[in-house]
């Protein structure tokens, strides 16, 4: 990805699907929820010390694993994850927009 590819990708607080390039996040009010991915190279990869990083929607995410040869697992979660101060607040923003608050 070009240097200025990258700029525009988190240019003024927006995080975008890497696939469909739609808006997941604006100002910090996230849309839906999203799959972010970042993978550190190791040795033994054609991408040797390489660090990749990318976002998906969900329709994307659903559109990849549905070419799976192996599903996906799902399981039931009990508690909601670890999320930081930045993460929760934009959850909050995103829940009181949705309810018309």
């Amino acid at each position: 990805m070009k240097k200025e590819d990258r700029e525009t990708q988190y240019s003024d607080s927006k995080i975008y699907c890497n696939c469909c390039g739609q808006i997941i996040c604006k100002k910090g009010c996230l849309k839906e929820d999203y799959l972010h991915v970042r993978k550190d190279w190791g040795y033994f990869s054609f991408k040797d010390l390489t660090g990749h990083a990318f976002n998906m929607c969900e329709a994307c995410y659903d559109q990849m694993i549905s070419n799976f040869k192996i599903p996906v697992e799902e399981f039931p979660i009990d508690e909601i994850p670890d999320y930081t101060d930045e993460e929760l607040k934009a959850l909050n923003e995103a829940y009181a927009i949705a309810l018309g608050k």
